[in-house]
């Protein structure tokens, strides 16, 4: 026995099938912030779930659909939709699609964060990057805005797939992802900087020639943690050198070298 009250976009002018069937038709609204989004709430066996789809990316967006049960996301599901011109038919034929699945079956029980990263990480390290973009593309079905995930994908997704302003764009998104989750972290008085999403940000960039935003990106990470040992190996590469301590000194003179690490050491206390 289930029921369902979908806030579909579509709304007043013509409906999807679950609208159609549902005598209230007349008071469907969409509840979401964004006109794009589509919405339902529906309700299997006594349990309520809502679901929700959306888009995420600017030219070539991925669509998203999440199902929530009591506040958490307990599944979802993510497509790339290319270039299609009928972009809200798209997602609304995946809304309609998860809710039908959602009677149908229950949602299986998701692996964490953490057992993904491991996982893409160990392939990256042997360089399968296009095994680590399958389980991204596993992770980011069940975790979809994961700030780790995401930059992790936007970054392989440019240099892999070549699917430069995406990828540029996730990485961003990811970054910004990451910023709000600090602030909310009002019980720690440290600011934190995890330098990763600078770096695959900043390879992003590469990967689509745009050298100077990269120098940009690898700089501010660098400002942030200025011993870390990748972003200075980019900078490397790229032939810049970070301004010594003391710039009217040599970079070898002892107190260039102490300084740096003295600086180095106080953004990791």
């Amino acid at each position: 026995m289930s029921h369902t009250n979908c806030s579909c976009s579509l709304a007043g002018t013509r409906y999807c099938d679950i609208c159609e069937n549902n005598p209230n038709k007349r008071a469907v609204r969409i509840t979401s912030s964004r006109s794009s989004d589509f919405t339902a709430n529906i309700v299997v066996d006594g349990v309520r779930y809502h679901v929700q789809t959306e888009k995420l990316g600017p030219k070539k967006p991925i669509i998203i659909t999440s199902v929530f049960k009591d506040g958490e996301m307990i599944s979802s599901k993510k497509i790339d939709s290319g270039l299609n011109e009928k972009l809200q038919e798209l997602m609304h034929q995946q809304h309609s699609s998860a809710i039908s699945m959602l009677r149908a079956e229950k949602p299986k029980e998701r692996k964490t964060v953490s057992v993904y990263l491991k996982n893409v990480k160990s392939l990256l390290r042997v360089n399968n990057c296009e095994g680590a973009l399958k389980i991204l593309d596993n992770a980011l079905t069940e975790h979809p805005f994961n700030a780790f995930l995401l930059s992790y994908y936007g970054y392989l997704d440019a240099t892999v797939n070549r699917n430069y302003a995406r990828g540029i764009d996730l990485c961003k998104t990811a970054l910004e992802i990451l910023k709000e989750d600090l602030r909310e972290e009002a019980s720690s008085n440290r600011e934190i900087c995890y330098t990763v999403f600078y770096l695959h940000l900043g390879r992003a960039y590469l990967a689509a020639g745009s050298r100077e935003d990269a120098v940009e990106i690898f700089s501010k990470g660098l400002d942030a943690d200025p011993g870390d040992s990748d972003l200075l190996r980019e900078m490397r590469n790229l032939g810049i050198r970070r301004k010594p301590f003391i710039p009217f000194l040599k970079r070898s003179n002892p107190i260039n070298k102490y300084a740096g690490i003295l600086l180095n050491n106080s953004h990791k206390q």
